[in-house]
């Protein structure tokens, strides 16, 4: 059995250094395919169609051997320790993001252990290139930011409107006015009053877009805004269309679209194509502590124009927050394969 085991592992890793020599070859290939493009470039005008279609051709097999040897020398990987390339597929990132992640590293780059500071640096390097970032509401130096957290039904945004302005409360002692247009629910408005007491915040109550058109006059002179909207659904074309007539009183509103991370991708997906249409500016995902895969998120941001602003992990204010960075999203995706 002992001698099988070793015969077995010998012979895939003779397979993964063919893999990794054929690869090697094709990449040599074209580097001599780019110089000699690069030559009939300095004799002709215009280069020839057949070139560039035969360069592409090579840059395509490369990308699809790389991500090939990635999986053959991830499954021998996984008997010693959890590779990244695992790690992610556990959290459920889409196959797809994992084959060009291997294809656009060096090899073997995303079949480290996930524990190694490589690992990490990789995770990060992927997301800075296909993920944006905002690092959270930033104060103007001059005049009023005015900011609204919009999303469907039950993501937490009152909680997380409450936590981001007892954040700059407390750590910037900003002057910070706080707003609801979530009439909808008696709890919301009593909870954000509840914080709005323990802050001395004033906190007004708006009905409709003129109401708050003047609500946000009355509070120019603040450094900060906050304005909690009631939950929509992305099926209800009306819902949507009042809540664009609220947005739309003031085109300096920086518009955050809220979305628990507990969402199932397809809805997610459908949340943010239904609420494209009034032009959110940013991504906060909630409930990171209530859900056991975060793939979601990398597959919903990546190479999306929408930049992740905030996360949050848990009912605390103004604690389990953070603004949201490529380093604090990398740690969250390692983290949950263990827990």
């Amino acid at each position: 059995m002992i001698m099988a085991q070793f015969n077995q592992m010998q012979m895939m890793q003779q397979a993964a250094i063919a893999q990794a020599q054929a690869q090697a070859a094709e990449q040599i290939r074209l580097q001599q395919a780019a110089q000699a493009q690069q030559v009939a470039m300095t004799t002709q005008s215009q280069p020839s169609p057949q070139s560039e279609e035969k360069i592409k051709h090579l840059e395509e097999e490369i990308a699809q051997m790389k991500a090939l040897l990635a999986e053959i020398l991830g499954r021998d990987s996984q008997k010693s320790g959890i590779s990244l390339h695992e790690a992610l597929k556990r959290q459920e990132v889409d196959e797809e993001i994992l084959k060009d992640m291997a294809a656009n590293t060096n090899p073997g780059d995303t079949l480290v252990d996930m524990h190694t500071p490589a690992a990490k640096d990789t995770l990060i390097n992927y997301l800075n290139e296909h993920v944006r970032f905002s690092d959270g509401v930033k104060l103007n130096r001059h005049g009023v930011r005015i900011v609204a957290l919009l999303g469907t039904t039950g993501v937490g945004k009152t909680t997380t409107l409450a936590k981001i302005a007892a954040k700059f409360v407390l750590e910037q002692r900003a002057n910070v006015a706080l707003i609801t247009a979530d009439t909808y629910r008696i709890s919301a408005v009593e909870q954000l009053k509840t914080y709005s007491d323990i802050l001395e915040l004033p906190l007004e109550i708006v009905y409709n877009p003129a109401e708050l058109a003047a609500s946000i006059e009355r509070h120019r002179n603040k450094e900060l805004i906050l304005i909690d909207t009631a939950g929509r659904s992305q099926h209800d074309e009306y819902q949507m269309r009042e809540l664009e007539e609220f947005l739309r009183v003031n085109p300096r509103i920086e518009k955050h679209l809220v979305i628990s991370a507990t969402t199932k991708y397809t809805d997610a997906k459908q949340i943010m194509n239904k609420f494209a249409q009034v032009n959110p500016d940013r991504i906060i995902f909630t409930k990171i502590d209530e859900t056991g895969s975060l793939g979601m998120i990398l597959n919903l941001l990546n190479d999306n124009r929408c930049s992740l602003s905030y996360i949050t992990t848990g009912q605390s204010v103004p604690d389990d927050i953070e603004r949201a960075s490529s380093e604090v999203l990398a740690n969250l995706l390692l983290e949950k394969v263990e827990e």
